[in-house]
This record gives structure tokens, C-alpha cells and sequence, in this order.
């Protein structure tokens, strides 16, 4: 694959444009590049190694994610040897490790993304390629591993997230709703098309209904910006030293027009909407660089920090307002002329059950810690196909 020398532990791919196997730091006499024949070159680069896939007794718990990519896919292209029509080398499982994000750091930190296992045995690399044969291979298969690693994290940890929120809801506030938006079940539905596409063909076509979603996540994110504005007027408002729990629901489902029973499913929503306008923006970017022939993968951080900032900040917003609701002090209202005692008991019920509620939410909304490694394995089934793989 790729060209290696029949070397069993790996090679090294430069992701910043640059030849592959050369080095620009030490010209040679006659002012061209010298070659690297060991060793990491200068600059970012993708580790690629590779270890016999274990057979299904040896592989524990079953770690496919995805749908099974063909023998024929941009991975498989991408992974294969130069000029190879059969792909990959069959029968092993490929790691692909990259020193950095490229600007999707703060998606992967709102993901908490996890690392594959490190591989025993030797841990040398050789570069690939020739001195002059043109830009490497790096930067459009780093890029791919970028997107599948972000994948997996951010479908994984939003699963999570809204898994807990629904429970909450149904522990505490079962009389509100929980519908969901159609249009964010269709976005979800296009970006998973949007990264199959990706993996398969290196583009994403009209068929994935990507621009309708990101047409319909546009609205959203201006809805949630506004919901969260809004909750946040009724949280700076309150009274630090006891608000009546009966008024702060009433307050909070103002906003919007909601009323207290839409908002949960609102906080769901407006979650959900900013994790897939997160991934939807690396997939888009991905797309874009793929279809422009020797980009280098440094050109993607322009292309997505600052937006991708802004979404890991709108979450950090709606952490924060679910935490300060949490700890807000709630009171029993009462009416004038005195109310019977079991009314008073059912406020302070209702009240304890809100609490709880924010409490919860906050805990499903704190972001997961993130180790900073970029890690994806990818197996090559005896078909040729490929599989990837989840982390351990």
C-alpha cells in the first residue's frame, strides 16, 4: 500500500504540500531537494502503520462503525499501492495518526474524541515516495481520517447527550413534550450520507440533501441563538436569594412562546442543532478541499476554526445557563389570605423536580475531556472492502 519497501511498520505522509520523501530544510549542491531516507520529515505529518487485522475470536467486542466501504472507494484508493487495481493489502487493519486537528480542535474537545490503541512492536517510519514525484498522498487521506475521527466522536457524545436529556426529561418533567424537529432528524440523516460520500467517492453529490440541511440548520442556529439569549435575560433577572419556582418556569417558557412544557425539548433541540451546524461545517470543508487537487491539509484551519469556535462557544453557553439555572435558589409563591398546606408541598415538589432537572441537564451538557489525539483504524476485509473501526 502506498509504496511502502515491504517494511512492516509503517510510513510517514507529509500533509503540507510538500514532495513526499524530500525534505526542504537541506538542498543538495545543485539546489534541488534531498532526499529523506529515515525518520519523520519537517512539518505535519500522517503516521500510517499497519499490523495483521486480528480473526473474529481475537477481535473482543465488535468495533464497526459505519457501513462497509467497497473495494473500490476514494479510503481504498487513497490506502492502496500506486497503480494497484486490487487496493489495500487485504487480511490487515491500518492506523492512520495525525499530529493535530487542522482547526477542528474545538469539535473534537465538544466531542471529548477518544484514541485508538497504540500498536505493539516496532515504531520506526519511512517516508514514502520518490524525491520529485509530486506532492504526496497525505493530505487527502489525513483529511478523510480528520472527518471519520470527528465522526465518531461527535455522533457518539451527542447520542450520549440527548440519550440523557430525553431520561431526564422523563424522570423529572414527564408532562413536557420531547417532539423533535423534523428538519434536524433530516440534517442528521444528510451529513451521515455527506460522510459516506466522502469516504466512497471523495465528494459529496446533490443526492445527500446536504444543501437543504445546511439551508435548514442556518434557521436553527438563529432560533438557538435567540432561545439561549433569551434564557439568559430570565436567568440574570432572577433573584439571587429565592425566586418562586412557579415564576421562573413561567418566565422561561416565554421566551419563544414555548411555554414550561417546550422547554426541555427546546434545550434538546437547540444542542442538537449546534453539534450537527459543527459537524456540518467540517463536512462541507472537507468537500471542498477534496475536490481541489494538492491542497495541503494546513489550508483546512482557515477554512473552519472561527465557525467551529463559535458553535463550541454557543454549547458552552447553554452548559453555563443550565449549571446557573441548577444552583438558582427556588421558592413557594404564596397567595394572599394563606394556601392550604399540601398546595404549598406540591410547589415545593415541583420546585425540587425542576432543580434536579437543571441539574441533570447540566451534567449531560458538560463537555467530555478530550486527550488530543487523532486516531482512526481502518480494517481490509478478505472482500477488499474496507471497515472502520471505533476506538477501544
Amino acid at each position: 500500500m502506498l509504496g511502502h519497501p515491504d517494511d512492516p511498520r509503517g510510513i510517514v505522509l507529509p500533509l503540507d504540500g510538500r514532495p513526499a520523501g524530500t525534505e526542504t530544510a537541506t538542498p543538495e549542491r545543485n539546489g534541488g531537494p534531498r532526499p529523506v531516507h529515515h525518520g519523520v520529515p519537517p512539518g505535519p505529518a500522517l503516521l500510517l502503520s499497519w499490523r495483521p487485522a486480528p480473526g473474529p475470536a481475537g477481535d473482543g467486542e465488535d468495533r464497526a462503525w459505519g457501513s462497509t466501504l467497497s473495494a473500490s472507494s476514494e479510503l481504498a484508493r487513497r490506502l492502496a499501492r500506486p497503480g494497484s487495481t486490487r487496493g489495500p493489502e487485504r487480511g490487515l487493519t491500518f492506523r492512520l495518526a495525525l499530529p493535530e486537528a487542522f482547526g477542528a480542535e474545538s469539535l473534537l474537545r465538544m466531542a471529548g474524541a477518544d484514541h485508538g490503541p497504540g500498536h505493539a512492536g516496532p515504531s520506526a517510519l519511512l517516508p514514502v515516495g520518490t524525491p520529485g514525484g509530486g506532492p504526496a498522498p497525505g493530505a487527502g487521506l489525513g483529511l478523510l481520517a480528520l472527518t471519520v475521527a470527528a465522526e465518531i466522536a461527535t455522533t457518539g457524545t451527542q447520542a450520549r447527550v440527548l440519550d440523557e436529556l430525553t431520561t431526564a426529561v422523563g424522570d423529572l418533567a414527564p408532562s413536557c413534550g420531547m417532539r423533535l424537529d423534523s428538519r434536524l432528524r433530516a440534517a442528521e440523516e444528510s451529513l451521515r450520507a455527506a460522510q459516506t460520500e466522502l469516504l466512497e467517492h471523495g465528494a459529496i453529490t446533490a443526492g445527500t440533501g446536504l444543501d437543504t440541511a445546511v439551508a435548514n440548520l442556518s434557521v436553527l442556529r438563529h432560533q438557538t441563538h435567540a432561545w439561549i439569549s433569551g434564557w439568559e435575560r430570565v436567568v440574570a433577572a432572577a433573584d439571587r436569594t429565592g425566586t418562586p419556582g412557579v415564576i421562573l418556569r413561567e418566565q422561561l417558557g416565554e421566551v419563544g412562546k414555548l411555554g414550561w412544557a417546550g422547554f426541555p425539548g427546546a434545550v434538546h433541540g437547540a444542542y442538537q442543532a449546534l453539534v450537527l451546524d459543527a459537524r456540518r461545517i467540517l463536512l462541507t470543508a472537507a468537500d471542498h478541499l477534496l475536490r481541489s487537487s494538492n491542497r495541503p491539509l494546513p489550508a483546512l484551519r482557515p477554512l473552519i476554526e472561527s465557525d467551529l469556535n463559535g458553535r463550541a462557544a454557543d454549547l458552552a453557553r447553554l452548559h453555563r445557563l443550565a449549571t446557573q439555572l441548577s444552583v438558582l435558589p427556588l421558592t413557594v409563591r404564596k397567595r394572599s389570605g394563606g394556601m392550604m398546606p399540601n398546595l404549598i408541598g406540591e410547589q415545593a415538589a415541583a420546585n425540587a423536580r425542576t432543580q434536579a432537572l437543571f441539574t441533570r441537564m447540566a451534567n449531560a451538557l458538560r463537555p467530555p475531556s478530550w486527550s488530543g489525539q487523532i486516531v482512526v483504524e481502518v480494517r481490509s476485509l478478505d472482500s477488499g472492502e474496507l471497515q472502520v473501526l471505533r476506538p477501544v
